[in-house]
C-alpha cells in the first residue's frame, strides 16, 4: 500500500472534517438561536446538545464499517461517499421545509443529520490512519482539530448571521453547498488499496473488552478518562460565569469564538510541530500542567471582570490547551489502534474521550450552581494533577503495546 501526504490528501482531510462540524455547528449552536427565537421554551432546547452523543455512542457501529469493504470504491473512501452524500441530501431536504410550519420534521431530520455526519467521522479516521504514516499522525490530528473549530465556526457563528440575513431556506441551501464541495474532492479522490492481511472476517464486538486486558491498555484507559477533564469543564464554565459577571453575549461571542477559536486553530498546528520536535510523553505533560494553569486562572476573572484584556487573555490561554490535548490524544489514539480495524478502536477509545469530555463540561456547570464556581476550578485542577502523573507512563504504554504487537505479527 502506497503512502504519500500530498497537499492534494491534506486539502481534501481539512475539507471533510470541516464539512462533518459545519452542519453540526449550524444544529447545535445556532438552531438553538433560531428555535428560541421561534418561541421553543428552554426546556425544549435542551435534547439539541444530545445530538452529540452519536459520537460517543458511535463504537457501536463502527465494526461494521471496518468489516464491510466496497472493493472498486476503496474502503473507507466508499462509506466517506455515502455519509457524505446522506449528508448533503438531508440538509437540502430540510432546506425546503419551512421552520414554523415543518419544525418536528426538521429536527427529527437533524437527528438523522447527526447519525450520519458522526459515521462519517468513524470512516473519516480511519481513512486518515490508512492512508498517513505514523510520523504523520500529529499533522493530520490538528487538522482534524482545526477543521473541527473551522466547521463550528463557520456553522454556528456564520450560519446564525447567514439565518438573520437571508432567513432559512437559503442559509440551508448554502449549507448543503458547501458539504458538498467535500462531496466532490473525495468522489475524485483515489484511495490506497489495502493488503489482504488487513482484512477483517467478521464483525468483532469482543474486541472492545480484549482491547483493555493489558496493564497499559489499563493505564491509557485511566489517561483517557482524566485528560479531559480538567480543560472540558473549564470551557464549559467559562460563557456561564462571564455572563453572571454581567458580560453581554456579544462580548461573549467574539471572546469564544473569535479569540479562543483562533487560537485554537493556530495552536492545533503548532503541536503537531511540538509532537514531532519534543515527542509525545513531553508534550502531554506540558499541556496537562497548561490545563491547570488554564483553570486556575479563572479565579482572576472573579476580579479583574471588567479588564477585557484580561479575560480575552484568559480565554485564549484556556484554548491554548484545550484543541492541543485533543491533537496529543488523537494522535496517541492512533498509535495504539490496530491496522486490521482502525475504525473500531479508533472509534471505542475517541468515545471514552468524548464521553469523559463532554459529561464533566456538563457537570462543571451544574455543580457550579450548588457548590459554587470557586469549588468546582479546585477540584477540576486537582484531577489535573493525576492527569500528570499517568502522562508521565505513556512512554511505557506505547512500548508495551508495540512490543505486543511484534509478538503476534511474528507468531502469525
Amino acid at each position: 500500500m502506497k503512502k504519500k501526504l500530498t497537499w492534494n490528501t491534506i486539502f481534501l482531510l481539512f475539507s471533510l472534517y470541516t464539512t462533518q462540524f459545519l452542519g453540526l455547528g449550524f444544529f447545535i449552536e445556532a438552531f438553538i438561536g433560531i428555535l428560541r427565537q421561534n418561541g421553543v421554551s428552554l426546556e425544549n432546547l435542551g435534547f439539541i446538545y444530545m445530538l452529540g452523543l452519536f459520537w460517543v455512542f458511535r463504537f457501536l457501529w463502527a465494526p461494521f464499517i471496518d468489516k464491510i469493504y466496497f472493493k472498486k470504491m476503496g474502503h473507507y473512501r466508499a462509506w466517506i461517499l455515502i455519509f457524505q452524500s446522506l449528508m448533503v441530501i438531508t440538509l437540502l431536504f430540510i432546506a425546503l421545509l419551512h421552520i414554523d410550519k415543518n419544525l418536528p420534521l426538521i429536527i427529527v431530520l437533524s437527528i438523522f443529520f447527526a447519525f450520519f455526519a458522526a459515521s462519517q467521522n468513524i470512516a473519516l479516521d480511519a481513512f486518515a490512519f490508512k492512508v498517513t504514516f505514523k510520523r504523520q499522525r500529529s499533522l493530520i490530528n490538528g487538522i482534524k482539530a482545526a477543521g473541527g473549530l473551522i466547521g463550528m465556526i463557520l456553522g454556528g457563528g456564520f450560519g446564525l448571521i447567514l439565518y438573520s440575513k437571508l432567513g432559512w431556506h437559503p442559509t440551508m441551501f448554502i449549507m448543503a453547498i458547501l458539504t458538498a464541495i467535500s462531496l466532490i474532492q473525495i468522489f475524485i479522490y483515489s484511495e490506497p488499496k489495502m493488503k489482504h492481511a488487513n482484512f477483517i472476517e467478521k464483525v468483532d464486538y469482543k474486541q472492545y473488552l480484549t482491547f483493555w486486558k493489558t496493564k497499559e491498555k489499563k493505564l491509557w484507559f485511566i489517561l483517557l478518562f482524566l485528560y479531559p477533564i480538567t480543560i472540558s469543564s473549564a470551557f464549559g464554565i467559562t460563557t456561564p460565569l462571564l455572563v453572571d459577571l454581567n458580560w453581554s453575549l456579544d462580548k461573549i461571542g467574539f471572546a469564544v469564538h473569535i479569540v479562543g477559536y483562533g487560537i485554537g486553530f493556530l495552536a492545533s498546528f503548532a503541536t503537531s510541530f511540538l509532537i514531532n520536535k519534543f515527542g509525545r510523553k513531553i508534550i502531554l505533560i506540558v499541556a496537562a500542567i497548561g490545563q491547570i494553569v488554564g483553570i486556575l486562572m479563572l479565579f482572576l476573572i472573579f476580579k479583574y471582570h471588567e479588564n477585557e484584556f484580561l479575560v480575552m487573555f484568559i480565554v485564549g490561554f484556556i484554548f491554548l490547551f484545550y484543541t492541543p490535548s485533543q491533537v496529543l490524544m488523537t494522535t496517541l489514539m492512533m498509535d495504539l489502534s490496530s491496522n486490521k480495524s482502525p475504525a473500531s478502536q479508533f472509534a471505542i477509545q475517541h468515545s471514552i474521550y468524548m464521553f469523559s469530555g463532554i459529561f464533566f463540561s456538563s457537570m462543571s456547570v451544574s455543580l457550579s450552581g450548588v457548590l459554587g464556581y470557586e469549588k468546582i476550578i479546585i477540584i477540576c485542577a486537582f484531577i489535573g494533577l493525576f492527569s500528570i502523573y499517568f502522562s508521565t507512563k505513556i512512554e511505557f504504554i506505547l512500548k508495551r503495546n508495540k512490543n505486543e504487537r511484534n509478538q503476534a505479527f511474528n507468531g502469525s
